[in-house]
């Protein structure tokens, strides 16, 4: 038995050529998309495998500090200017689809669960210092304060009150 042919989940509304080609279903490739449309021109979205992106990895966090690597430093300006203009983005993409975002700033905090994590955050703290980054570094004690159902054993933890979330 033959599966029925594959026929395109959305018409083209015209039949000009468009003025943008936009390879990529992901987060990046519909807002690129979006933003071209509504500037006025033709666009065409391709993706081989809709919905099968990476953009669940980063599971709705926003978080430029908390994430910053080592030997990414000069992606941290970028990101903070991402992480600036979210909220305005958010709101413009609410009002044009009507639907909330779950869009906060609520920060993160990071916990560490060992002597190895603690290590890490503290490596990572350290590096936020140095590029005059905010970050507070908490006792295993303050972490369960914030958060009471972490695990007792928790050793310590970062704290960026910047960082924002999408539900």
């Amino acid at each position: 038995m033959s599966s029925p042919p594959h026929t395109p989940p959305h018409t083209p509304r015209t039949s000009r050529a468009p003025d943008v080609l936009v390879v990529g279903g992901g987060i990046i490739g519909l807002v690129t998309a979006w933003r071209a449309a509504r500037r006025g021109l033709v666009t065409a979205l391709v993706d081989p495998e809709p919905g099968g992106g990476a953009a669940q990895v980063a599971a709705g966090m926003l978080a430029a500090v908390t994430e910053l690597h080592y030997g990414e430093e000069t992606l941290l300006a970028l990101n903070l200017a991402s992480a600036r203009r979210y909220p305005e983005f958010a709101a413009e993409l609410t009002e044009a689809t009507g639907q909330d975002l779950g869009y906060r700033r609520c920060g993160t905090l990071a916990v560490a669960l060992d002597a190895d994590d603690r290590a890490h955050l503290r490596e990572l703290h350290a590096l936020q210092q140095r590029c005059g980054l905010e970050s507070e570094w908490l006792s295993g004690r303050e972490c369960r304060r914030l958060e009471p159902m972490l695990a007792p054993g928790v050793r310590g933890g970062l704290r960026v009150d910047g960082d924002h979330q999408i539900d």
